[in-house]
């Protein structure tokens, strides 16, 4: 110990030659960190300290670490372990029976200590003292070891709160766990609300992110969330074990049993502890480390609160750590249109993205959800297609589309798409991209229509009838003759569930005479050139308008789009 006294005289002098402000300034910006020794080689640092009222009275318990500094195996000290209260009463406490005996050389183990003591009155706790008792002399002697300043880290149970400004976070900024790993640093990105079976729930994903050159594993930590009154209490959703790879980044996710009508306020971290009794009982606990307030505005809870404007048929920019759409994966939305319900009643907007494998293998079709959010916040999710497609074959462009069904009021003049992962932590969605669009305007140029991928331009059109026998239901047969010119862009290719045109044929009075949904792939596919297209009807009229419409299916019926009126 006489280098610590030639350490502490060399301090003193220099303080003589330091200016007292300059001497307050470094104190305060670089504050001391005070070392503790039970043994020359064994240091001990106190992890937590709890002080928690239950039906029997207090429960008070310390988590302490001890480093073995030494070369050889040693022996965790036989000495006792008493928490004292800021009154001065000392608390024996009891050593977990599972608590490490020896410590190899280098390592750090953690030690529990609890005890229950039948006082309901509210104290504080000052200090843990380690007391060498020598229970064989005559009489009983005592002598303190070491004493360590507790106060700070004293925790009071589920319901208390966190005081400590540097352990009071603000929404978006990062953080470090230190009582767990100062290695791994931690921001939370988003706390999205989402309906489920069992209710409202809010999850919260968390960016974390390896700032070492070493392997790191995430370590268990719990999370709860709060309002004014009420506690609720999170489950990570990743079940496994995960290693972060050194630098890597990754998220992590909590799902909460409350949303935006409980009030939220902050988040809280908590260590899990334990105390184990005997074989057969253990008793855990948990300590709060930190706190992160939540804004006000519930909109900035979401990483994509700020949806960038997207420019049409551009590659969209997922979140580089998504795990479904691969990076070799061009994703990008091409169309958007409004559809009328062929019922009534609802409308149903169209979305189709074209999907482009980059590579020079084939790669399995992404299985990414959409959903739209109108002006109002309203959500609306997207059904995909049905397709038989499995995997993108290299340097082609796949089309996918899907429907969202919507009030028959909605104008599709301020829309918010984004772009979901259902399966990584499903039943809950993650957001992977989202963006600012509207609808579409239908505009065609030089007569050519839009029924994207495909181009369609209507050269000439007409109509024979003929009469059938008058037993039959439907009596009239009409043979519409198209000469289409149909292109298609991008070289994309779409499957035999994608969108089709209907020909519909009108009289003078504005009658249906008839209509026939026409398919742009299979044998009978639309193609360039002339075709003839039957049509039965009751009617024997004179064909006075061609319609052309875009017809999709929706769990509420077809919805169809008026495309194009031709006289």
């Amino acid at each position: 110990m006489k280098w610590k006294q030639v350490l502490v005289v060399l301090t003193l002098i220099a303080s003589l030659f330091i200016p007292a402000t300059l001497f307050q300034a470094t104190a305060k910006e670089v504050p001391a960190v005070t070392d503790y020794y039970l043994t020359n080689s064994v240091k001990v640092a106190v992890k937590s300290v709890l002080n928690e009222q239950i039906p029997e009275g207090t429960r008070i318990g310390a988590v302490v670490r001890l480093t073995n500094e030494g070369p050889r195996l040693t022996r965790v000290p036989d000495v006792e372990v008493r928490a004292k209260t800021e009154e001065g009463i000392e608390y024996k406490l009891v050593s977990s029976q599972a608590n490490p005996v020896a410590i190899q050389p280098k390592e750090t183990v953690e030690l529990s200590y609890m005890i229950v003591v039948d006082r309901q009155d509210a104290f504080s706790l000052s200090e843990l003292t380690w007391v060498d008792v020598d229970e064989y002399a005559s009489p009983k002697t005592e002598k303190s070891i070491l004493s360590i300043p507790v106060a700070s880290l004293e925790w009071r149970g589920e319901n208390a709160v966190i005081s400590n400004p540097e352990a009071i976070k603000q929404w978006g900024e990062t953080f470090t766990i230190s009582a767990l790993s100062t290695a791994l640093e931690y921001k939370p990105v988003s706390f999205n609300e989402q309906n489920t079976p069992k209710g409202s729930q809010t999850i919260l994903e968390l960016l974390v992110d390896n700032k070492t050159d070493q392997k790191k594993k995430i370590p268990d930590f719990r999370m709860n969330v709060r309002s004014d009154t009420r506690v609720f209490n999170g489950q990570r959703l990743e079940k496994d074990p995960i290693v972060l790879e050194p630098a890597e980044k990754r998220y992590i996710h909590y799902v909460f049993p409350a949303g935006s009508k409980d009030a939220l306020k902050s988040l809280m971290i908590l260590t899990p502890e334990s105390f184990s009794v005997d074989d057969k009982t253990q008793i855990d606990f948990a300590i709060g480390q930190l706190a992160i307030m939540l804004p006000a505005d519930s909109s900035q809870w979401n990483k994509a609160s700020a949806a960038p404007a997207y420019d049409w048929n551009k590659v969209i920019e997922f979140d580089p750590l998504n795990k479904v759409i691969p990076s070799q994966v061009g994703v990008s939305l091409v169309s958007l249109q409004l559809h009328e319900g062929v019922g009534g009643g609802f409308k149903a907007a169209v979305a189709k993205f074209k999907l482009q494998n980059r590579s020079d293998n084939p790669i399995a079709l992404p299985q990414f959800q959409a959903q739209l959010i109108d002006k109002n916040g309203s959500k609306y999710m997207g059904v995909r297609q049905t397709t038989a497609v499995e995997a993108l074959v290299p340097n082609i462009s796949y089309v996918i589309y899907y429907t969202f069904v919507m009030p028959s009021t909605e104008k599709g003049d301020q829309l918010t798409m984004e772009m979901l992962d259902t399966t990584s932590v499903a039943p809950y969605n993650l957001a992977i991209a989202k963006f600012q669009t509207t609808i579409q305007a239908d505009k065609a140029q030089d007569g050519v229509l839009n029924f994207y991928p495909f181009q369609v331009k209507v050269n000439s059109w007409k109509v024979e009838v003929y009469m059938g026998s008058m037993r039959e239901a439907l009596p009239y047969s009409y043979k519409l003759i198209l000469d289409l010119d149909i292109q298609l862009q991008d070289g994309a290719v779409v499957d035999q569930s994608f969108p089709k045109m209907k020909a519909e044929l009108v009289d003078a009075q504005g009658r249906v005479i008839g209509s026939k949904a026409l398919s742009f792939t299979n044998e009978n596919k639309l193609v360039t050139g002339s075709q003839t297209i039957s049509l039965d009807s009751i009617l024997f009229e004179f064909a006075d308008t061609l319609r052309l419409y875009e017809t999709v299916d929706t769990p509420f019926g077809q919805a169809e789009r008026l495309i194009a009126t031709i006289h």
